[in-house]
């Protein structure tokens, strides 16, 4: 974290562009580090290196570049090798059916989710594109999720001052709750819906 701190503080926005859209295109770069470190920078403790009202801008659109650029590698070289019989990564062809089912009921709020969670971030816009998710539900979920989580990673920077570090080691916790409650309410519309349904089916 400490070397995030002297990066960005070096080099500015353009490092903060360069790590965010890296992460979200794909790449394994602290991403989210950076985006809890130019917070900081923005705040009196961090020196007010930086300005939020730049840092909210240049993070939302690498986020929102870099998932576009991820979403498309999936869909242009990912989807026609899987198509063609061949495994990439942990997909196979076999597995391609259940993940692109998946991505028609579920995909707007995995990647809408996905951009609060370490990992699941990066493969997020790559499988989306994998699976065919249609790219105009991709696009307003991953921005939803890219605005959601700048603001709320910015802000969380900037207040918590000194300990912004805790804190980074804190969102795992927290994000993997937030993911809990969203599949809680999912689960339970589908059986609200399959309820009824069958009442409408033996009511006829």
């Amino acid at each position: 974290m400490e070397r995030v701190v002297d990066y960005l503080a070096g080099y500015g926005y353009p490092a903060l562009f360069v790590l965010v859209f890296a992460e979200s295109a794909g790449v394994p770069v602290p991403g989210e580090t950076a985006l809890l470190t130019a917070g900081f920078l923005c705040s009196p403790e961090g020196g007010e290196c930086l300005r939020i009202r730049a840092v909210v801008p240049v993070t939302f659109t690498a986020a929102v570049l870099g998932d576009n650029l991820g979403y498309w590698l999936g869909r242009r070289l990912a989807r026609p090798r899987l198509s063609r019989g061949r495994g990439l990564w942990l997909l196979t062809p076999e597995r391609l059916a259940w993940v692109e089912m998946y991505f028609r009921r579920y995909g707007a709020l995995t990647v809408a989710v996905a951009r609060f969670i370490t990992g699941l971030r990066v493969i997020a816009g790559p499988a989306a594109g994998a699976a065919g998710m249609a790219w105009g539900r991709f696009l307003v979920a991953n921005a939803v999720g890219a605005a959601a989580w700048v603001v709320v990673g910015v802000m969380a920077g900037y207040w918590s001052g000194h300990a912004w570090g805790h804190l980074h080691h804190q969102l795992g916790p927290v994000a993997w709750a937030f993911v809990a409650l969203a599949v809680a309410i999912v689960l339970a519309w589908e059986l609200a819906g399959r309820r009824r349904v069958r009442r409408g089916e033996s009511g006829m």
